[in-house]
């Protein structure tokens, strides 16, 4: 008994070591790691609205956005969205003109499987941009639907209407309480 004693004090001595590592190692790297996020989240807005000088982030109803401004003028609004894809959330920024016409989007984090809902971000070679967010340009917000002018990707129809109904979802309520 004294033994079993002995070994679960060591355990617990080992386990407390390795939590205090983990959190000192959290709290060290959360301010980078959000820096970061920060960084790809302003690269990704330059390249969905490349005419845009400067954006402002605003909320308006629990909607994240951004007003993509040129000059002092409006020019159009990047938007925040998150769908529900096959292995979790889909998060993402849509670009669009103020008539509501789709300028880019561009996926800053999903966990969907490799080879097949992950698909949503390949870029073929030979192309500059991922395949699957390109049909997406041009294309009123309001009326992107799978099979209907947006191809979705084989093996992974849960992510590629995710990605499309979260986008057409979450444009339509911002411009839809924005012209309020």
């Amino acid at each position: 008994m004294n033994q079993l004693l002995k070994f679960g004090l060591v355990l617990g001595v080992i386990c407390l070591a390795a939590t205090l590592v983990l959190a000192v190692t959290y709290e060290v790297t959360k301010p980078k790691i959000e820096e970061q996020l920060k960084a790809e989240e302003q690269s990704a807005l330059k390249s969905i609205m490349p005419s845009a000088d400067s954006f402002v982030e605003k909320t308006l109803d629990g909607i994240e956005y951004f007003e993509a401004l040129k000059g002092r003028t409006v020019a159009g609004y990047c938007v925040r969205v998150t769908g529900n894809g096959y292995n979790g959330p889909i998060r993402m920024i849509a670009g669009v003109d103020l008539d509501g016409t789709i300028e880019g989007v561009s996926v800053l984090e999903n966990s969907e499987t490799p080879g097949l809902g992950a698909k949503i971000n390949e870029i073929r070679p030979g192309e500059s941009e991922p395949w699957f967010l390109k049909q997406f340009k041009g294309k009123s917000a309001g009326t992107i639907a799978i099979k209907s002018n947006i191809d979705a990707i084989t093996g992974a129809t849960i992510s590629s209407k995710a990605v499309t109904d979260a986008i057409r979802k979450t444009v339509d309520d911002l411009l839809g309480k924005l012209k309020k």
